[in-house]
């Protein structure tokens, strides 16, 4: 999973060809580091499909306050630059992948 900052934000998730699934993470966050595993075998599940990306909420202070996130870990599905679902908390495979189909309708059709 590839980390974004502030200022590789806009070209790695906000122009993104695609739908791009944003971890809002830190470092002292262990709920994030427990995720880690699931994500990465989410990642690689749906590869091609949906880019997975991280960001430290430490190291993207702007993007943090953009989308409004106050806890971490934290989801969030954009398309085209454009949000279309948020998730906050820690949560098994089977549940991140339902959001993500609900997140972005038709991808693993």
């Amino acid at each position: 999973m590839k980390s974004v900052t502030d200022s590789s934000f806009p070209a790695d998730v906000l122009q993104a060809e695609g739908p791009v699934v944003i971890k809002f993470e830190a470092r002292w966050c262990q709920p994030c580091k427990a995720m880690t595993p699931t994500l990465d075998a989410i990642e690689k599940e749906l590869a091609g499909k949906v880019t997975f990306v991280k960001a430290d909420v430490e190291h993207c202070v702007a993007a943090t306050q953009r989308f409004k996130v106050g806890q971490v870990p934290a989801l969030v599905a954009v398309k085209d630059g454009i949000v279309t679902s948020m998730k906050t908390g820690a949560a098994p495979k089977q549940e991140i992948l339902k959001w993500v189909d609900l997140a972005f309708p038709g991808l693993r059709d």
